[in-house]
């Protein structure tokens, strides 16, 4: 008899070498394909005197599906008489790993958005295994139920804080979020019935009790810094220059419309150009500018009705190409960056001093919205100035809004049945933002290499 021996299990071939002698083996795969421990007793009295008594076959769809037939065998006491059958755990270890995958991949699939119906099909297609779209769901909320969040315990100060509003039933939910800005951990992901001071307040206070606290990054509500000076005196606020910068464009369409003059681009440029450098917009669009004087043979401050209604049509179409020209340009810039991993660069406090200066020397060619405006910048300078004396403070709330955009997206606003189920996603959310595992780690790696045992000790019928 010789013996190949993988870990803790023996496999025995009929030939005329001896046994094996591992103490760590724990089962033997016989001849006869009987699965049994190496050393028999009666589970009762202890003794080793029995006889054997047949074997039962491993039922199970995964085993079957290998084509392996698995006989698990059985034994009698000749001492006390007691019947039994010889431990299977390798066998369940396989099956249970097996079972923990599917599981993992089901639950994968339904949480990167796919439908339950979906997964189940793939699941079938590609695994040989069929699990209907209700059993799917069943197990996405067993399993997002045992998500466990971890509290944070290290925090830098600086934080980004923003809401989301949710629809539960047709009725509307709050998604509050605080997020380290500089560690990108994720603090807190709760639902709330409403965004009141008080809800804010609570959640705040919750949620960064013994956490320092130093800066806030956050949309240009006109609550948040009473807020947030209430419960920390000492922090101080970072407007976002994205959402300042996103009013100002809506305020020049308000004014000009969808197709804005070549000039008022460069004046919205201008602005933008305050906090970072937009130095290339600039210097294109007075490029066009120049060729829009060329082509047409004026300056803007001409009045219209000193020309033919055929030239006025004409000088539109050569602004809308030029527009469209700065259009593609801007889109090249965007790419450029991708490409190169690059981002805006960002002004110094000393250059968008300088820059803001200018501007309000020249507020007067703003139309009246942009005007109130820049006296909105320069009365809140210190809120929007942040980020260039803290280093750790960010610009723009962006961080927070990415962390919405992969967690919950649009579509998936309107998909909620109960509160529970929001509390049960944002958990998940957290989680898996903050890199905390939140489902099985099972690997098909670590099956294979238990199925391999399988296959070496049991033919494959």
């Amino acid at each position: 008899m010789k013996s190949l021996e993988v870990k803790n299990i023996s496999f025995e071939y009929n030939t005329r070498l001896n046994g094996f002698d591992n103490r760590h083996a724990r089962y033997v795969a016989c001849i006869d394909g009987k699965l049994k421990t190496k050393h028999v007793g009666c589970p009762h009295c202890g003794h080793a005197h029995y006889v054997e008594n047949g074997y039962h076959v491993v039922d199970d769809a995964f085993i079957k599906s290998l084509g392996l037939r698995i006989k698990i065998a059985q034994f009698k006491c000749l001492n006390c008489g007691v019947f039994w059958s010889s431990e299977r755990e390798l066998v369940d270890q396989v099956i249970e790993q097996f079972n923990s995958f599917l599981k993992a991949l089901l639950f994968g699939c339904a949480r990167r958005g796919l439908s339950f119906e979906s997964a189940s099909l793939l699941v079938e297609e590609k695994i040989g295994f069929s699990y209907s779209s209700q059993y799917v769901w069943e197990l996405y909320v067993e399993a997002l139920s045992k998500v466990r969040r971890e509290k944070c315990t290290n925090a830098s100060g600086v934080y980004h804080y923003d809401e989301q509003f949710l629809l539960v039933n047709g009725k509307e939910v709050c998604r509050m979020v605080i997020k380290d800005a500089v560690t990108d951990e994720v603090i807190i992901d709760v639902s709330t019935p409403d965004a009141q001071k008080e809800t804010i307040t609570r959640v705040l206070r919750t949620a960064l009790k013994h956490l320092p606290v130093d800066a806030f990054i956050v949309d240009m509500n006109p609550h948040y810094p009473e807020i947030f000076h209430e419960l920390f005196p000492k922090a101080k606020i970072q407007w976002c220059i994205f959402h300042l910068d996103k009013l100002m464009w809506k305020e020049f369409h308000d004014e000009f419309g969808k197709n804005i003059p070549l000039q008022q681009l460069y004046n919205a440029y201008t602005l933008f150009d305050i906090f970072f450098n937009h130095a290339p917009e600039l210097k294109k669009l007075e490029e066009l500018l120049q060729k829009l004087i060329k082509y047409t043979g004026r300056t803007d401050s001409q009045e219209q009705f000193f020309r033919t209604r055929a030239a006025v049509h004409e000088e539109r179409d050569i602004e809308h190409c030029l527009r469209q020209e700065f259009g593609e340009f801007v889109k090249s810039l965007k790419n450029e960056r991708r490409r190169n991993h690059d981002r805006v660069k960002r002004r110094t406090l000393k250059e968008s001093t300088t820059i803001f200066s200018r501007i309000k020397t020249q507020a007067s060619i703003f139309p009246q919205k942009l005007q109130k405006r820049i006296h909105y910048i320069e009365d809140n300078w210190e809120k929007f100035t942040l980020f260039q004396k803290d280093a750790r403070v960010q610009p723009t709330n962006n961080g927070l809004e990415q962390y919405f955009a992969a967690t919950l997206a649009k579509t998936s606003k309107k998909d909620f049945r109960s509160k529970a189920a929001v509390t049960r996603e944002l958990s998940a959310c957290q989680t898996e933002w903050n890199n905390y595992a939140h489902s099985s780690t099972t690997k098909l790696t670590d099956i294979l290499r238990l199925v391999g045992m399988l296959f070496l000790a049991f033919p494959k019928t």
